[in-house]
């Protein structure tokens, strides 16, 4: 079953910093720059993570990645709030999940 994730980073080095971050942009709704939305299931989860960990170093960077009910869960506020507004809309929860599911299948190019 699919459930959705945070996954925020702090990457220390400029090389492996865009590595990881490219790698999400792909996979991933990317929120702010260093923090990221994805639904997954527990492979394509654990997929997400190792390609994380290939590219990041455990020793000095920090990856951390936190449950979330659904995306309507997490309150928005200044500068990007008004672009992802229409992923948080008080639409009921079978309806917003369709569109957010349809969102993020565009964005990532899976139409």
């Amino acid at each position: 079953m699919k459930k959705w994730y945070l996954i925020a980073y702090d990457v220390r080095e400029a090389k492996r910093l865009r590595k990881v971050h490219y790698f999400l942009r792909k996979q991933a709704l990317a929120l702010q720059k260093s923090v990221f939305l994805v639904e997954a299931d527990g492979t394509s989860l654990e997929e997400l993570l190792r390609g994380v960990r290939m590219r990041a170093d455990h020793r000095v960077d920090d990856i951390r990645l936190y449950p979330v009910a659904h995306p309507d869960a997490i309150w928005a506020a200044g500068k990007k709030a008004a672009t992802m507004s229409g992923l948080y809309a008080a639409a009921p929860i079978k309806q917003e999940q369709s569109r957010v599911k349809a969102f993020i299948k565009t964005l990532l190019g899976k139409e």
